[in-house]
């Protein structure tokens, strides 16, 4: 895919605060909100990887369970992260196309189905779909239903497709002789498309069932549903690649918001992370042991020597390898380790010299959520 970029507002609502100072002689560069904040937000520049963004959404009972000490239900959190997600762009943004689709119908037979019909996005005509949601949590999870419909969409739609799903794992379709992994594995195999499954349990087994739907291909995850209200930048890294830039807010601008990773560089066709590397991941690893609220985001890219395929997977390895260097040295859980991988879709450099190939082959990152 060609490289597009958009002006988008890149936000994060709550102010971030660091717990502690860090050595003068550590690598990683502080965020100071009086460098980076003008306004409570920043518009910067990032590249655009998805053509199509489909989101299907469940409103079925169980999302009526509480989410977390926050007063909400489940369903009322879901939609009130699409309202802020839906923030983040343009008023008008006609290179990306949305939908937004429930698959619950409710028990009284009232509700939509089809809230916002795939279409160029339009931030007032989405906001509004997003109320026409239920209010209350109830019905059946009719989710083959829904992936018959997905891969009947997606016929004739061009460029690469994101499908956020959001699912307990489970699904209620009288008489169906498809399942929604089957169903799934065949619009991967025909379409340009990647899953983006939105957990909403916690029980193993349907957890399991999610990870298989999240391994049919080399973009597609899983993430739990709490990550997705928590972090803005799983929905945003979805869609947009993210790079070594990030604006974070404050409510002072005297205060240290956040840390920007250099780039971590790799070898032709390499995965591993170099020992002149060390000391900068050292401190990145002391920065999450000493707040143990943040968590980090990396990114992983590689330059545009080989197939898009083998690239993606490179990339993957590469972000694993940075993910793994602080999970084994400083026991950082893999639940605060949030990993992107982007193949050579945003190159910062040309990849037409080895000097700018070099400097593509790279992992980048930033710690946040830190109070």
């Amino acid at each position: 895919m060609g490289e597009k970029r958009i002006a988008v507002i890149v936000f994060v609502a709550a102010a971030l605060f660091l717990g502690g100072l860090v050595p003068q002689s550590q690598a990683l560069e502080a965020v100071v909100a009086t460098k980076v904040v003008k306004k409570i937000d920043k518009i910067e520049a990032l590249v655009r990887i998805a053509d199509n963004v489909i989101i299907l959404f469940d409103s079925s009972g169980s999302m009526g369970d509480p989410f977390g000490d926050s007063g909400m239900s489940k369903l009322a959190a879901a939609k009130t992260i699409l309202k802020q997600r839906a923030n983040l762009l343009p008023a008008t943004y006609p290179e990306l196309k949305v939908g937004l689709y429930s698959y619950t119908p409710s028990n009284k037979g009232e509700s939509k189905t089809v809230l916002y019909d795939l279409k160029p996005f339009n931030k007032a005509e989405f906001l509004t779909s997003v109320d026409e949601l239920p209010k209350e949590a109830s019905g059946p999870t009719l989710m083959v239903n829904a992936m018959r419909k997905l891969g009947k969409g997606l016929e004739g739609l061009t460029g690469h497709t994101v499908v956020f799903l959001f699912t307990d794992g489970t699904h209620s379709d009288q008489g169906a002789t498809d399942s929604p992994l089957t169903l799934a594995r065949k619009i991967a195999s025909k379409h340009d498309v990647n899953f983006q499954v939105i957990s909403t349990t916690d029980d193993k087994t349907k957890v399991a069932l999610m990870e298989a739907v999240a391994s049919l291909n080399e973009k597609s995850r899983v993430q739990p549903f709490e990550d997705m209200i928590e972090r803005p930048e799983i929905f945003t890294g979805a869609v947009f690649a993210l790079e070594e830039i990030f604006v974070v807010s404050a409510e002072t601008q005297k205060e240290v918001v956040g840390f920007k990773l250099d780039n971590i560089k790799f070898g032709f066709d390499k995965a591993n992370v170099e020992i002149e590397f060390d000391a900068e991941l050292d401190t990145v690893g002391q920065v999450l042991q000493t707040n143990p609220n943040s968590y980090v985001v990396l990114a992983g890219h590689t330059d545009n020597v080989g197939s898009e395929d083998y690239n993606l997977a490179l990339s993957h390895k590469r972000v694993e390898a940075v993910a793994n260097y602080l999970s084994e040295k400083f026991k950082i859980d893999s639940s605060r380790i949030e990993t992107f991988w982007y193949g050579s879709a945003a190159p910062v450099a040309s990849n037409d010299t080895e000097a700018g190939r070099k400097k593509n082959r790279r992992v980048v990152g930033f710690i946040a959520g830190v109070n």
